[in-house]
């Protein structure tokens, strides 16, 4: 019960008290003082009436008597009048029913009124010729007593109701602060952290108020440095300090990852950049001469490379860079390595080379045979031959009879039949408890595509398909097919549905995709859209649409492949977040990499405050299992736990 509704009824109550204590004295009152009026009455009537009759009955005279006693009688005041003889014989009665006419009978029983009788001699002289006897009809008496008891019922019941009206405004008035100190409250545990900036004049509430916003800025305040914490290690374990890519250890478990999970399916190129005599550059010019020329060379690479889409950006120390990119024809690694050669030509345009002989480019291509250290060989090999070439050349490596890439009209082709026909086969893989494998948080539906040598995962042709526009067509493809096949039986499993950022920024698919949600209002709310964490920056007040519109259907939004990119982590207060899948990146070698463990540790605690779920992705054995155990973390996904099932 509301303390709004606790207060008007402890008001109606003391009320009502009051109300029952007046009446019943007012009535108890009434009703003595109208006993006393009776017994008056009919006292001065019967000696009034005495004296009067005293001569006639002398005289003998009835006709005289019953003149007098009916001329009173009929006034209707009297319930009774009797004239009797000494020996009580009666000489003259009248007598007349009671009547209540206009009082409710329960009034009467309730509250019954003595009728007194009256009584006066008749004498002739000293000789007593006989007794008036007079009641008082007690009708009068109970009407004037109901009408007063009514009309002070009635006027309790005004100020009683001018009383409730008047508190309820006023208690909506005192209350209204602690009504916005309760949403206050709501809101800071659904991971917002407003302040009231009007406070209550009542000093005892604006105090509760201070001390709600005191705590509002604390939970945030303490929010926003674990995330500057969870940025600063990732910063210091992961990241140049110089070019802002990423390290050597970030580009070495990046390139682990990519070639060992089969999820990821990578087929890419790797490119090794070289600055040419660095170390002489530094020893003429000064180091920090050397530190702007690697960050200029890192810019010219990050923008001559974008279109490319590339996986990770890494300088791995002196003037080395490695880069993976995602693999296309012959034809676009051959402008890869064009643009990557414009990229270093524009050093010396800009004056920070004396010649056009920056430095040279390797590049290897890996079709799923290679192990990363084979991998490394080749395009190493491939930059020792750039570099007794030209110039900013560069040189590619290929293993012997590699397969042949599709060029791009060929996987347009694929993809447009495959969404013509629907051949998009789904999958579910079940993301479990890490300590109780057997309890199952949520399954993610994972997409196939089906080409002549099998079923191809979505990271084998997902980022060509958004190189053509394709990737939203996809996701309306697989989220129509994944909603007619779900049952009844369904209803309760939490699905996982993957998103690319290009639906995400893409207003007609987030307006088709809230439509869909509508059509189902049951499926709704345990489905949960994942993006990729890397490309979600790119376009936050989209992606904050798209949390909006799914939390409005009872749907949840996740993140995943978490900690890819380089992104500030401040955006994700405000996103309310189901889970946060970390890269497989970090879970290659977390047994062994202390700097992944504490950042997963500090992204652990900036998840949880923000009431989310962390989970490990790509656990594809026991000892990272085991690691992601003594972590702590929520959720698990991986070969090693559970197999991806065909739909």
């Amino acid at each position: 019960m509301t303390l709004l509704r606790q207060l008007i009824l402890a008001i109606l109550a003391l009320l009502l008290l009051v109300l029952a204590g007046s009446v019943v004295i007012s009535v108890s009152n009434t009703r003595h003082y109208l006993d006393a009026q009776l017994q008056s009455h009919a006292q001065d009537a019967a000696t009034s009436l005495g004296l009067s009759l005293s001569t006639s009955a002398a005289e003998g005279d009835h006709a005289t008597m019953e003149s007098m006693v009916d001329a009173m009688f009929d006034s209707g005041y009297y319930r009774s009048i009797h004239i009797v003889d000494t020996a009580g014989k009666p000489l003259v009665s009248r007598e007349q029913p009671v009547r209540f006419d206009d009082v409710p009978a329960w009034f009467v029983r309730l509250i019954p009124l003595q009728t007194p009788l009256g009584e006066a001699m008749l004498m002739s002289g000293w000789r007593q010729l006989g007794r008036v006897q007079v009641t008082s009809n007690p009708g009068y008496a109970y009407l004037e007593m109901w009408r007063t008891t009514r009309d002070s019922v009635q006027l309790f019941a005004l100020v009683a109701l001018l009383a409730v009206g008047l508190s309820v405004l006023g208690v909506n008035i005192i209350l209204r602060p602690l009504r916005a100190v309760e949403a206050q409250a709501a809101a800071i545990a659904d991971r917002e952290f407003p302040v009231q900036e009007q406070l209550p004049r009542t000093r005892d509430l604006r105090r509760v108020v201070e001390a709600m916003n005191h705590m509002s800025r604390k939970v945030r305040q303490m929010l926003d440095e674990q995330i500057a914490l969870g940025e600063r290690l990732r910063e210091k374990a992961y990241r140049d300090p110089v070019t802002g890519f990423g390290n050597r250890a970030l580009f070495e478990r990046d390139l682990e990852h990519l070639l060992d999970s089969a999820e990821e399916h990578f087929r890419g190129v790797l490119a090794l950049v070289q600055l040419r005599d660095f170390r002489g550059y530094n020893e003429t010019r000064g180091y920090a001469a050397g530190d702007e020329l690697l960050r200029q060379a890192a810019a010219a690479m990050r923008k001559a490379t974008a279109d490319f889409r590339p996986h990770c950006l890494a300088r791995l120390g002196g003037a080395d860079f490695g880069l993976l990119f995602p693999r296309g024809g012959d034809d676009e690694v051959a402008a890869l390595g064009s643009a990557l050669s414009q990229a270093l030509a524009s050093l010396q345009e800009r004056g920070l080379m004396p010649d056009g002989d920056a430095g040279h480019i390797g590049l290897a291509v890996h079709d799923g045979t290679d192990s990363a250290s084979m991998l490394l060989s080749r395009a190493d090999t491939a930059l020792r031959q750039a570099q007794v070439s030209t110039g900013n050349a560069w040189q590619l490596a290929t293993p012997e009879a590699r397969r042949q890439p599709l060029p791009a009209t060929a996987w347009r082709t694929l993809l447009g039949a495959c969404l013509r026909d629907g051949k998009f086969a789904l999958f579910a893989q079940s993301v479990v408890r890490p300590n109780d494998p057997v309890k199952v948080l949520h399954t993610e539906i994972l997409v196939r595509l089906p080409t002549g040598e099998g079923l191809l995962p979505a990271g084998g042709f997902m980022p060509m398909a958004e190189r053509l526009g394709l990737a939203s067509a996809i996701d309306r493809a697989v989220l129509t097919a994944l909603l007619a096949r779900v049952r009844p039986s369904d209803m309760a499993r939490h699905l996982a549905v993957n998103l690319s950022p290009a639906s995400m920024g893409d207003a007609q698919f987030r307006s088709w995709l809230f439509e869909k949600l509508d059509q189902h209002p049951q499926v709704a709310p345990n489905l949960t859209f994942e993006l990729p964490e890397y490309g979600v920056a790119r376009d936050l007040p989209a992606l904050r649409e798209l949390a909006t519109g799914l939390a409005r259907r009872g749907s949840g939004l996740g993140l995943d492949h978490f900690g890819r990119g380089f992104n500030p982590l401040g955006y994700l207060a405000g996103l309310k977040l189901r889970h946060l899948k970390v890269d497989g990146r970090y879970i290659h070698a977390l047994a062994q990499d202390s700097d992944s463990r504490y950042f997963i540790s500090t992204l652990r605690e900036i998840a949880h405050g923000l009431d989310c779920q962390i989970i490990a992705e790509s656990v594809e054995n026991a000892a990272q299992l085991a690691a992601v155990v003594e972590l702590h973390m929520d959720g698990a996904q991986g070969y090693h736990l559970a197999m991806p099932r065909a739909l």
